[in-house]
């Protein structure tokens, strides 16, 4: 079968870790150019090319690649300030789209990418939410039946601070102009597992949370706690701390926790370990993935690019469409204004606000 022809914008280290450990390998994509405006970064995809014996263009504005290169799929991996203002040009120019997440970092921004994306519905979008694909959570995922009607959701994530990020913005992942806060950029994908598992839509967030730690010179969240109800009487909690030492081998800490309660039964995830207890058969079962590559995701964007060559190719969308990237984002934005205002943010207030819906509808 015919390789996509695709187009990477953004190979900082996510990107060049996409590149090299997930496109490159997948016989289903054919990088024919890339777009970086930080020379470093140049450097280094051109040498990596050069490797390997191929010759691939380097754009250093998407506007002259969209308008000199043939192409089907453009891989967004730039940082979040960016994701808005580039999805929406690929759109308009008639492009699938793999945009890595937020889908955008303010809820106009939301609004644009949902509107580029019902003016070209031929156009794929997969944001990037790879914990969807990831074997352990598929796992998960699969074993809620055992726990009978889930009530509450947990995600404890306890990790060091933010890698320091390089380009032309040195460290824009902590300035909230350039990232739109900590719960948006770091958590998303978390609370886009809560949607996933609680399958409802949410009323209203509750988030407490300063930066009087590792960002106290920054204007972004370094520890928080967000509560979420669910119109289904779900609920759901993240616990975030971003200046716990670096994890090397303790034994009984995990960076990050995620659970589910159920009337019946409990999961939890422990970092890469899965445990089942079904209160009936008084059963616990475990489950652990063992990884062979823990660079950027890579083990997770696989299977997310995997079923994105066959969503192009079927004309269909993928499991993390345009509608996810924007549930998510929103929650975590809401998320962000209550903790900002320090008060109880309704998902309905936000939709009034800003004229947009949660269910994506026009």
């Amino acid at each position: 079968m015919e390789a996509i022809k695709t187009v990477v914008i953004g190979v900082g280290m996510m990107g060049y870790s996409q590149i090299r450990n997930c496109l490159e390998p997948l016989t289903d994509y054919d990088i024919t150019a890339v777009c970086e405006v930080y020379e470093p970064n140049i450097r280094r995809i051109n040498d990596y090319f050069t490797g390997k014996g191929k010759t691939v263009p380097v754009y250093r504005d998407y506007r002259e690649l969209l308008e000199k290169e043939e192409f089907s799929l453009a891989v967004i991996v730039t940082p979040d300030y960016l994701h808005e203002e580039i999805a929406v040009a690929c759109l308009r120019a008639g492009k699938h789209i793999r945009l890595e997440k937020p889908m955008a970092t303010t809820v106009e921004g939301l609004k644009n990418v949902m509107d580029a994306c019902r003016e070209h519905p031929e156009c794929i979008v997969q944001i990037g939410y790879e914990l969807r694909y990831a074997d352990v959570i598929v796992k998960m995922r699969n074993s809620l039946p055992q726990i009978g009607s889930p009530k509450m959701i947990w995600c404890h994530e306890f990790r060091h601070p933010f890698l320091k990020k390089e380009g032309l913005i040195p460290d824009w992942i902590r300035k909230k102009e350039y990232s739109g806060g900590t719960l948006l950029e770091k958590n998303c994908h978390h609370f886009d597992l809560f949607n996933m598992i609680a399958d409802a839509k949410p009323l209203r967030v509750y988030a407490a949370g300063d930066n009087s730690v590792e960002y106290r010179d920054t204007d972004v969240l370094d520890h928080a706690f967000v509560t979420v109800d669910y119109e289904n009487g779900m609920r759901a909690n993240l616990s975030l701390c971003m200046f716990c030492p670096e994890l090397k081998g303790q034994k009984h800490m995990h960076a990050l926790e995620i659970g589910v309660i159920g009337d019946r039964g409990r999961l939890e995830i422990r970092d890469d370990d899965l445990y089942v207890w079904d209160r009936e058969a008084k059963r616990e079962e475990h489950y652990a993935y063992l990884r062979d590559n823990f660079e950027a995701h890579s083990e997770d964007i696989l299977p997310s690019l995997r079923e994105l060559a066959r969503c192009i190719r079927e004309k269909r969308q993928p499991l993390t469409d345009v509608r996810t990237g924007l549930q998510s984002a929103l929650l975590a934005l809401a998320a962000e204004t209550s903790a900002h205002e320090q008060r109880i943010v309704t998902i309905q207030e936000m939709e009034e606000a800003y004229g947009i819906s949660y269910g994506g509808e026009s």
